[in-house]
């Protein structure tokens, strides 16, 4: 399937290498804490500029080992090395009233209080805390997602209204 609405597409991890002669990839999550491969969803590659999918056989190790149907030796898998995947935003599971996923806000306009800062390019999800990339003055910045810099999400709007970042600005 070739997609052309390409943020369709959900980046959950990233393969890291084969494992073993039959097929079983290492891999890691994007988000340690995710269970969205337990859920039964097709995983996405993105393989010569198209989507490609696949159903998840199994996973083991403790969730970072997957075997994915149609890759079936060491050979197969080696072509996936490397290779982050995706999941269709479709297939993810719908939140409570109130919730939303991080990749919604990708896009929106970032305010600080009452003045336009940028464009909001990426989600970051690293260790210490979820990051937002944003283009300010076309430098590209990381502001962490965290309660004492948000003000509030406006999905409407696609805006989101920040507070007490100036420091991450240079301002």
């Amino acid at each position: 399937m070739n997609n052309s609405s390409n943020n369709n597409f959900i980046p959950i991890g990233k393969v890291v290498k084969p494992h073993g002669i039959k097929g079983e990839l290492k891999f890691f999550l994007y988000n340690k804490d995710s269970n969205l491969l337990s859920l039964n969803i097709n995983i996405w590659f993105k393989i010569n500029n198209s989507f490609k999918s696949f159903d998840l056989l199994n996973l083991k190790g403790l969730g970072k080992i997957f075997r994915l149907d149609s890759v079936n030796n060491r050979n197969d898998a080696e072509l996936l090395r490397d290779k982050e995947f995706f999941v269709l935003r479709d297939d993810l599971p719908v939140l409570d009233e109130g919730n939303f996923y991080l990749n919604d806000i990708i896009n929106f306009k970032l305010f600080n209080l009452k003045e336009e800062i940028g464009l909001i390019l990426d989600v970051l999800l690293l260790p210490s805390a979820n990051y937002i990339l944003v283009n300010y003055n076309n430098k590209e910045i990381l502001i962490p997602v965290l309660e004492k810099y948000i003000k509030f999400f406006d999905f409407d709007e696609k805006i989101v209204i920040m507070k007490n970042i100036e420091g991450f600005l240079n301002l």
